[in-house]
């Protein structure tokens, strides 16, 4: 029995050293990251049936437990690397926002002051001072959009460098988990079947180390192993063995980094860059270049296409200071094509920006199955099918085509892919193209005017060969018809000695013909009716129809005075300053200049008379709205008050009643230096809606607060993952974790044990030297 008791003691002496050699494991251990708190599992070693009952055997070690809860791990993971995505893309999307939103740097203060100084020169166009001030903003402009894009650009390289370093740094927990997991099989085949624990807390520790750079899924294998999955599924660690991942160019944009998997071989097969997104600092890198940065930089492009197209426009449709036409201002980029490498064949594909203001900032791609031309828009999946019969196709703004004439679909093989960006390089290639103030060109390219004088419009004919001269004319509104005109012809009467000069009033436009009353020099006066002859007398004043003037010298036979009278306006109708539109400068049939409207309050209703006829189609838009269409050839244009007319791309608006006769001239201008309109309808870009319904001001104020509520929305989404994953943490670490009190109180309580048993193993030993001396 003796031997008994001292092998229950050796027994509990074990246990307890076991457990004192636990716990100061744990207590060693309460800061080594990702160790899990062990404790000392015993059990009863049974008993022996001495005939009487059962006599105990002492305890045994049954295991050392691994105090580990498969649950909360798995929670703290999944909060780890989603809060490893938002950090990641917090800490770039906060660095662009500082950046758009700048007061100083930004792109809002140097479009003020652009267009500041687009209103000066409106209000002094003539002056080199305010012409220069424009192009001196403009090339601020253009610096400041290019040094926002530079950064843009630096923000992709630090991606690409990020993703490198990202993709180094997970195959290198890879490698180490896959060793790990060789360890474990190897230590539960020699131990037993026994967990090492301490390995195992090294290898959950790595995954949980890889967790943060990319969301991870595990499997547990039989043999103590775990398989370690990426992504959506794809394989990074099995058992031993590792899928090693590869940084490699986009087949689209060599610039554009992209992650693939080494497969047997050698080959490297891309993984799309959303299979990541679910969570990891790569996710949130990759996902902030999809959803922040390639939409920023599009947008900024967009912005830079649509100012420049818009001012390029304006700048054709006016006059510089030489009185030519406006040459572009800025220069502007086409959209990018770009073919997949597993094309084949060659294609004739042309994408041209047609509408600026209708542009997306997405990018697309064009892929052709044989019959069916497929569009899709990246940024939502929207996909658009064409057939060949359907080109040329116009998509948000651009329009595609084969670049013929006339144009049609374009030469594709099938299977083709082709990616398009529009506004990719927009702001990249924005720059100014005018160096010289003169060519700023600030007047618009006709005029317009009313007949606000009297003027007889006096001329002498081509053919006449005598020396009289007209002087001393006049023109009396009050009797004259309006369009009508009158030439006086020169006669010689043979039949009377000496031969007598004779004069004749020929009216065209009036009906009957006014009678002609004279004076001569002498003071006599006379009258001749319509078209009759009279004497001509040297410097005799003449007066017919209201038009009056005074003829001296002496003209031949067949000599012509002609007169071409226009009376001043009698109504209170005016008309605009006018304008051209885009039409201008493609019509086919251009507006002859002058053009004359001439009012005719007998018809009905009452109308302008068109001279010359409208040379192609026009549209008259009157105040409640509704429009009216002029024919090519019409001569009698409808009016009512307030009606703006467009005709071959030339605008104006007539208001007010006019009288009978009264006359509107469109004309060329030739005041080209001190003319600000087409300046005036520059600085009006600033407000118009030139970017899908809003001004260019508007698109960018729009990107900052897009930008500005996405930052703010990943800080806040950040913060609270954070704080859950704090709350699961402390969980976690309340089970798993030391807590060095409890430890102490359990070392002494090991102690205490310890001393226990050692008392047994003496109790033991007295008895068994007790039996010897009763021996002997």
């Amino acid at each position: 029995m003796a031997t008994n008791i001292f092998s229950i003691g050796q027994s509990a002496l074990q246990a307890a050293m076991a457990a004192q050699a636990t716990t100061s494991h744990n207590i060693s251990n309460a800061t080594t990251p990702g160790y899990n708190r062990q404790e000392v599992v015993q059990s009863s070693a049974g008993g022996i049936n001495y005939g009487y009952g059962f006599v105990g055997q002492g305890t045994q070690v049954t295991e050392i437990k691994r105090i580990y809860n498969d649950f909360l791990t798995k929670q703290s993971l999944a909060s780890q690397t989603s809060a490893s995505s938002l950090d990641s893309y917090y800490s770039q999307i906060s660095q662009i926002n500082n950046m758009v939103a700048d007061t100083k740097a930004g792109l809002s203060p140097a479009l003020q002051d652009f267009f500041a100084a687009v209103q000066n020169l409106a209000s002094n166009p003539n002056t080199q001072a305010s012409r220069q001030s424009v192009l001196s903003q403009a090339s601020t402009l253009v610096a400041r959009v290019s040094s926002i894009n530079d950064q843009l650009a630096q923000s992709s390289a630090s991606v690409n460098s990020q993703i490198t370093s990202t993709v180094t740094t997970i195959n290198s927990y890879a490698q180490q988990i896959a060793k790990l997991n060789q360890a474990i099989v190897s230590a539960v085949g020699t131990g037993g079947g026994q967990p090492p624990n301490d390995l195992l807390d090294q290898r959950d520790q790595l995954v949980a180390e890889l967790n943060k750079y990319v969301k991870i899924t595990t499997v547990p294998q039989d043999t103590g192993a775990v398989s370690v999955f990426i992504g959506t599924g794809q394989s990074l660690v099995t058992g031993d063995q590792v899928t090693q991942l590869a940084v490699t160019n986009s087949p689209t944009d060599v610039s554009r980094l992209q992650i693939g998997q080494v497969m047997p071989g050698g080959t490297t097969v891309t993984i799309p860059d959303s299979f990541f997104y679910d969570g990891g600092s790569l996710g949130g890198l990759l996902k902030y270049r999809t959803e922040t940065l390639d939409p920023t930089q599009n947008a900024l492009g967009r912005i830079a296409i649509a100012m420049g197209t818009a001012f390029n426009q304006q700048q054709k449709l006016g006059l510089d200071q030489n009185g030519n036409a406006g040459t572009n201002m800025f220069n502007v980029s086409s959209p990018n094509l770009i073919g997949y490498p597993t094309n084949t064949g060659t294609t004739n594909l042309t994408a041209t920006i047609s509408n600026p203001a209708a542009l997306s900032t997405s990018d697309y791609t064009l892929s052709f199955d044989g019959t069916n031309y497929t569009f899709t828009r990246l940024s939502d999946n929207t996909k658009t099918v064409k057939v060949a019969t359907d080109f040329p196709v116009t998509l948000d703004g651009v329009t595609y085509s084969n670049g013929g004439s006339p144009a049609g679909a374009p030469t594709m093989n099938s299977g083709n892919i082709y990616k398009i960006q529009p506004t990719a390089n927009g702001a990249a290639q924005f720059s100014l193209l005018l160096s010289n103030t003169q060519l700023l060109a600030t007047a618009a390219p006709i005029s317009t005017s009313i007949n606000a004088t009297n003027n007889v419009n006096a001329s002498t004919g081509a053919t006449n060969t005598g020396n009289a001269i007209i002087s001393n004319t006049s023109l009396d509104p009050t009797t004259f018809t309006q369009g009508s005109s009158v030439s006086f012809n020169t006669t010689l009467d043979t039949s009377v000695t000496p031969n007598q000069l004779k004069l004749a009033a020929t009216w065209t436009g009036v009906t009957p013909a006014p009678d002609v009353s004279y004076s001569n020099p002498n003071g006599s006066t006379g009258t001749a009716t319509g078209g009759a002859t009279f004497n001509y007398t040297p410097g005799m004043t003449i007066t017919s129809g209201g038009v009056t003037y005074t003829l001296t010298g002496t003209p031949s036979a067949g000599d012509k005075f002609n007169f071409a009278p226009v009376a001043a306006n009698k109504g209170t109708a005016t008309i605009s300053t006018g304008s051209v539109t885009a039409a201008y400068l493609t019509t086919t049939t251009p507006l002859a200049k002058p053009t004359t409207l001439s009012y005719n309050s007998t018809a009905t209703p009452p109308v302008f008379v068109m001279s010359p006829a409208a040379p192609g189609a026009g549209t008259i838009t009157h105040l409640d709205g509704t429009t009216t269409t002029i024919n090519a050839g019409d001569t009698n244009i409808p009016y009512k008050a307030g009606d703006t007319y467009e005709i071959s791309g030339v605008k104006f608006q007539i208001s007010g009643q006019p009288a009978n006769g009264d006359q509107f001239t469109i004309s060329a201008n030739t005041n080209a230096t001190s003319d600000n309109r087409n300046a005036l309808a520059m600085a009006g870009l600033q407000t118009s809606n030139t970017i899908n319904g809003t001004s260019l001001q508007g698109a960018y104020s729009q990107l900052v607060a897009t930008i500005g509520n996405k930052t703010n929305e990943i800080n806040v989404t950040n913060t609270a993952e954070k704080s859950r994953l704090t709350a699961i943490q402390t969980q976690q670490q309340s089970e798993s974790g030391v807590n060095q009190d409890e430890e102490l109180a359990q070392m002494i309580k090991n102690q205490q044990q310890y001393q226990a048993a050692a008392k047994i193993i003496q109790a033991a030993s007295d008895m068994i030297n007790v039996l010897l001396t009763l021996g002997n």
